[in-house]
């Protein structure tokens, strides 16, 4: 939601960081691989417990993570390859910084086994989805909007690192959230075939 909705507030960001890159002769794939190691050292700072380090490398990860599609759009490099690699990366973040919480609050395993359940099932008609349908403006593929994007995650991430007694609480109101976006995203993506 916030990534669709509030994306024309940080464009301009997103746009000066490409440009910025691109006259350092920075690529998009750089930029990606950087995203994602950026994200698996925040993960690392989570397992040891550092949490403001964790909320920083989180957080940076997510602003390069926008920052690659921009910058491959703008030197024209987009790619359906560049595309994929980006996907992969963005989820072996997340997978990573669940499996951490899961380490380290065996209490809250059950909730975080539903809140991968539901990524699964929404991943899945992302993708699926993604495959059959035209490509999205601006994008290498068919991107469906929900209530849970990338930016919701990252906030469920910082509110059960700040809060651990809730970890399984918010793992499940996370849930929740995705759930409800491959309702959105089904629905959505049937719609289209009917029409």
């Amino acid at each position: 939601m916030l990534d669709t909705h509030a994306r024309r507030l940080v464009q301009p960001i997103f746009d000066a960081m490409a440009q910025a890159f691109a006259r350092r002769g920075i690529g998009p794939l750089a930029v990606t691989l950087s995203a994602a190691l950026l994200g698996g050292l925040a993960a690392g700072a989570l397992a040891l417990d550092w949490t403001i380090l964790f909320l920083v490398l989180l957080w940076f990860s997510g602003l390069l993570d926008a920052v690659d599609g921009t910058l491959a759009r703008q030197s024209g490099l987009a790619s359906r390859a560049g595309a994929m690699l980006d996907i992969v990366c963005d989820r072996a973040v997340e997978a990573l910084v669940i499996v951490v919480f899961g380490l380290r609050f065996p209490e809250a395993r059950l909730e975080l086994l539903v809140l991968c359940a539901a990524i699964i099932l929404s991943l899945t008609v992302f993708l699926t989805a993604a495959a059959a349908l035209p490509s999205s403006a601006g994008k290498s593929f068919h991107y469906q909007a929900g209530l849970a994007e990338r930016s919701e995650g990252f906030l469920f991430f910082s509110f059960m690192a700040l809060w651990p007694s809730g970890v399984g609480g918010v793992a499940l109101v996370f849930a929740l959230f995705v759930f409800i976006t491959a309702g959105q995203r089904l629905r959505a993506a049937l719609g289209f075939f009917r029409d």
